[in-house]
């Protein structure tokens, strides 16, 4: 965090009177690339002053609001009312507010409006609570099933499926994680091992127009669900497409992964049932482990470099924890594929 950006965070989070409607109380989330600020009614999303190599860059101003823009413009389709669009914070009479973004007024930051959503309703909160059915898998199925029918795809998102491009990005992880942390080769070797001995099924997925513009960061915190029918699966990656432009079956892995994660073994097992069988997509059950043994090991990644970020020693003990279960996640996926 720069220290302009901690003066803005620190005001707007204390001071009512920054936000141009009525606020009952401000709390702020926080993720490894962004702050949340919940007021009540809505929601304000400010991207953090970062560079990630050549994976996520928000190290100007420009850039932080060229990403609010395509924030707002790729969750439309998923979330229609929950965007509302970026708008501008300006600093007046030495206090910051945040205006609409076509004030005259001069920037200091952007931010990402939405509707805020109560955080009982994440996918998460309600299924350590026992409150995800079924009938809540069913509905979920059935929506992304339409949304992977209808998300683009063109010959250069296709390419994205090429076996070369996703080794490449299988070495930028794994570099990515040896920065912070030693890790047994088993699991690139492994990974690695399967794309070279499944070159027909990755060209058969492009063939068959599997290669889309997916979510790309799916899993249960970034969906929320009301009466067990209404969804909104949102925060999809706006920062690289590369990430993004991919097989369906990264969605269907990242959150089957992170229902083992969170222990809902069983509702995993459905949920992947339900998609094949709906879908008819049956050769994603040759390749399923393959990718939620890749997502784990992608979000291990994101766990270490919040332990080694993160302020608050409860919070780094709490990351540090989640790399460690997420790690063993992957060791189990080992075997099935």
């Amino acid at each position: 965090m720069t220290q302009s950006q901690e003066k803005i965070i620190k005001f707007l989070l204390e001071n009512k009177s920054s936000y141009p409607h009525k606020v009952s109380k401000i709390q702020i989330k926080q993720t490894h690339i962004s702050w949340i600020l919940l007021t009540g009614r809505y929601a304000y999303k400010i991207k953090k002053q970062l560079k990630f190599g050549k994976i996520l860059n928000f190290s100007t101003l420009r850039l932080r609001k060229k990403y609010c823009q395509t924030e707002v413009r790729i969750n439309k389709l998923l979330c229609p009312n929950l965007y509302l669009g970026v708008v501008k914070i300006v600093e007046r009479n030495s206090s910051v507010r945040i205006t609409n973004l076509e004030s005259k007024q001069k920037a200091i930051e952007y931010a990402v409006k939405m509707h805020e959503i109560p955080q009982k309703y994440r996918m998460d909160i309600l299924a350590n609570k026992n409150k995800i059915t079924k009938k809540t898998i069913n509905n979920l199925v059935s929506l992304l099933i339409k949304f992977h029918k209808q998300t683009p795809t063109s010959n250069r998102i296709k390419r994205f499926g090429l076996p070369k491009i996703i080794l490449k990005k299988i070495d930028e992880n794994f570099r990515t994680i040896e920065a912070m942390k030693k890790i047994n080769p088993k699991y690139e070797k492994k990974l690695i091992s399967f794309i070279r001995h499944n070159q027909e099924l990755f060209s058969k997925r492009i063939t068959e127009g599997k290669i889309r513009d997916i979510h790309g960061d799916l899993y249960l915190k970034n969906i929320f669900i009301l009466n067990n029918s209404k969804f909104y699966l949102y925060d999809r990656i706006e920062f690289n497409e590369n990430l993004r432009f991919a097989d369906i079956a990264e969605d269907v892995a990242h959150l089957s992964m992170d229902l083992d994660f969170n222990e809902k073994h069983d509702l995993r097992k459905y949920f992947i049932t339900m998609y094949v069988k709906i879908s008819k997509d049956i050769d994603l059950l040759k390749f399923i482990y393959f990718w939620m043994c890749y997502k784990a090991l992608i979000r291990a990644k994101v766990s270490l470099f919040l332990e080694k970020n993160e302020k608050s020693k409860t919070k780094r003990i709490t990351a540090l924890n989640d790399s460690r279960k997420f790690f063993k996640l992957a060791n189990s996926y080992l075997k099935l594929f």
